[in-house]
């Protein structure tokens, strides 16, 4: 930020009653728009050589452009309203959120690999999860900037409390719903808040050391189905179960190290055109990306993410408004761990935990998910100069 993160923090309690211009396209982020387009645009095309089949099937693009559309619609009605008005309809979002993953539990959710985690509409399905992510982080970024703060500008026990209430209710119905790669997202997005809202470091340190204790015990509990314990410590080692836990991490190396420099060719790689990588279109695109286009081709996926990433980064820099910034912050959290994740476990560098590569990864939940993110961003670039109120 502009300022060090105790001054910056300071301003969150403060109210100086400003308000932002007009909306004007001319405070749009457009090499951020390119850029996600051209994400997206990369994912189509990839998508398509992972699903296209002998009779040339184009089910999964028609799909994905059809996210896309509804995505980048929602991404642009999210842009243009004023960031603040976000705060004022934040109780109808949670109390939205919370239904629908109450709902999920039910009868009318769907079971898919293991998880009930989804509602199905004819040829759709959608996961309440993913969208949880944007609740949990407008509700995080209002309850830093609503709260009372002690002389020294840290956010006093109770509005930590506050976020602690919202995360665990949130976080503990998606724990139910088996989803627990989603879990790890919103533990970053509440680090990532609460950094930013300048809690104190000891603090953050005894939550993270009790994440990973929680964790470990689940982990020891055998509170985990069998399978999915074992496809979580799967990276490890993944030849020690070659056939079954490991199958997809080996076959992910298997791909990238075919690619060599310049790839095998789109539409060319073995490894991805025999099928022989399970979900090759969603949580292993990187794979396929590193196979087909080559080291050039996933390095410059990655240039991409890390290039919307610090253009994100900047707009939560230049906004004057904490409640933006911290929006940003969220955000900015959600996307890098997402990208960080999924490249690593492509890379048997870290658990295989279903999380999608933004913006490039097959479904809809994830693409609508991060395009309504992106137009949040847009929103506080756009509404850059309001410097406080609701």
């Amino acid at each position: 930020m502009t300022a060090t993160t105790g001054q910056w923090s300071r301003s969150l309690g403060r109210n100086e009653g400003g308000r932002s211009p007009r909306p004007s396209l001319l405070g749009v982020d457009w090499s951020l728009v390119l850029a996600v387009m051209a994400l997206v645009a990369i994912g189509g095309i990839t998508i398509y050589s992972a699903t296209r089949g002998p009779l040339d099937d184009r089910s999964f693009v028609t799909k994905q452009a059809i996210f896309a559309a509804v995505g980048g619609g929602l991404a642009a009605a999210v842009a243009w309203i004023d960031f603040g008005k976000f705060r004022e309809w934040l109780g109808i979002g949670v109390v939205a959120t919370v239904v629908a993953l109450v709902a999920v539990l039910t009868p009318l959710g769907t079971e898919i690999n293991g998880s009930q985690a989804w509602f199905r509409f004819g040829g759709f399905t959608v996961q309440p999860a993913e969208f949880t992510k944007l609740t949990l982080i407008v509700a995080l970024a209002a309850v830093f900037t609503n709260r009372r703060s002690d002389d020294d500008g840290v956010a006093s026990l109770r509005t930590h409390l506050a976020a602690a209430g919202i995360f665990t209710l949130l976080a503990g119905l998606v724990f139910l719903e088996g989803e627990t790669g989603s879990l790890l997202v919103y533990g970053c997005i509440l680090l990532a808040v609460l950094l930013l809202a300048g809690t104190p470091v000891r603090w953050i340190v005894a939550l993270v050391l009790a994440g990973v204790i929680s964790v470990s015990l689940l982990l020891s509990s055998g509170a985990l189905e069998g399978y999915r314990e074992d496809r979580l410590l799967s990276f490890l080692n993944p030849d020690a179960d070659p056939q079954s836990a490991g199958y997809q991490v080996r076959q992910s190396l298997n791909a990238i190290g075919s690619g060599g420099l310049g790839g095998q060719g789109l539409f060319d790689g073995p490894v991805t055109q025999l099928r022989f990588l399970p979900e090759q279109q969603t949580d292993f695109i990187f794979a396929v990306i590193a196979e087909e286009l080559g080291f050039i081709g996933a390095a410059t996926v990655l240039a991409l993410e890390a290039f919307v990433l610090f253009r994100i980064l900047r707009i939560a820099q230049l906004a004057r408004n904490p409640f933006g910034s911290l929006l940003c912050g969220g955000v900015f959290a959600m996307l890098l761990y997402q990208v960080a994740q999924n490249a690593g476990m492509n890379m048997s560098l870290g658990p295989v935990t279903g999380i999608p590569l933004p913006f490039v990864s097959y479904g809809g939940s994830s693409l609508i998910t991060s395009l309504i993110a992106i137009g949040i961003v847009q929103s506080v670039a756009i509404h850059r100069y309001r410097v406080g109120g609701p």
